[in-house]
């Protein structure tokens, strides 16, 4: 009797659980002044001492443990599911946020490095090209307090950082140039091959890479149209490479790297200030690698942005679309041999 009253308690709603306990003391318990397993489980005086010492245990057991279950806190307007969050819950979090924080660390790194090099070069006061780049990264989402820790640690003297530049040998041939700002040229060295060992490849040798790629600087324009800015360009005497309008309208200017400062001086001289401005390295001929390929240079740039040290990585191949990287159960990414492209 006592386990059955157990199992029908069990089947109740866990809402009507409380007053269902407190009102009959059990599910299909007799009246009051009766006597049974259902009256001695709730500890009936008249009747406690009659019902077996097997039946107490179980009624106890079971009023126990839906007394316990009805006080757990249910929000209104939700069901009565339990949601377990355990490691599935927290690995698809991961895959969510990890990838949009990572692609916010790698902006506050280029950021951080264009600042850095802006004081090197150019002092932390009356600096046009610094105020410049601080403003490019507030827009980008850069947090102000950590630009002001790092032009700090820069003019008292305390960053040690020091722009590196490695050049690698990628998958099928492609060529890679990565850019790093480090206090410990052996460790970072170290750890870029580490990354290039696991698809295969290798570190090449400084400045190999280089008649892969072009450096250029590139402003662009909004709100104006090319014949405007060229004018302005031969107003202000800037020396600029090439004027291009893309497809949503905005203007954009070439010009050698060495010449990138002063042809945003020029500009603004002339009341005309552009939207963006930044040095690139862009790649003048590029590799179409195929599936494989793809997938083993993604694996590399994943390891390469995982490193502090590294801030941006630029290669000459073309990604073929629809190529995903694969993750364990322990997110590291998987090897191309182990991937289900491969099979």
């Amino acid at each position: 009797m006592a386990a059955a009253g157990f199992v029908a308690c069990a089947a109740l709603p866990l809402r009507a659980l409380p007053q269902q306990i407190w009102s009959s003391a059990a599910v299909g318990a007799p009246q009051s002044g009766s006597t049974g397993p259902a009256n001695a489980a709730v500890g009936s005086s008249s009747a406690g001492n009659s019902a077996s010492p097997g039946s107490r245990f179980w009624a106890s057991l079971g009023l126990g443990l839906l007394t316990a279950a009805s006080f757990r806190r249910v929000r209104p307007g939700s069901d009565s599911r339990v949601v377990v969050r355990g490691r599935n819950y927290e690995t698809n979090i991961k895959k969510k946020k990890g990838p949009a924080e990572r692609k916010q660390a790698m902006v506050t790194a280029r950021h951080l490095r264009q600042i850095v090099l802006c004081i090197k070069e150019g002092g932390a006061t009356s600096n046009k090209a610094l105020d410049r780049s601080i403003k490019a990264a507030i827009k980008d989402c850069v947090p102000r307090d950590t630009i002001d820790r790092r032009i700090k640690a820069v003019v008292e003297g305390s960053d040690a950082t020091q722009e590196m530049e490695m050049s690698g040998n990628g998958p099928k041939g492609t060529a890679i140039i990565i850019q790093c700002m480090t206090d410990n040229a052996n460790r970072t060295r170290d750890a870029v091959k580490q990354a290039f060992k696991c698809i295969s490849c290798e570190v090449a040798k400084p400045g190999s890479c280089e008649h892969f790629f072009r450096r250029i600087g590139v402003l662009k324009f909004e709100g104006t149209d090319e014949e405007r800015v060229l004018e302005a360009s031969m107003e202000a005497e800037a020396e600029v490479e090439d004027i291009v309008t893309l497809e949503d309208g905005t203007v954009e200017v070439i010009t050698l790297q060495e010449k990138f400062h002063a042809a945003c001086n020029a500009f603004e001289s002339v009341g005309l200030e552009p939207a963006s401005a930044e040095r690139l390295v862009r790649p003048e001929n590029q590799v179409e690698v195929g599936t494989e390929g793809t997938y083993n240079l993604q694996r590399l740039l994943h390891e390469l942005e995982d490193l502090d040290d590294v801030g941006e990585v630029h290669h000459n191949a073309v990604l073929q679309e629809g190529v995903e990287l694969e993750f364990s159960a322990y997110g590291a990414p998987l090897a191309w041999e182990k991937s289900k492209l491969a099979a």
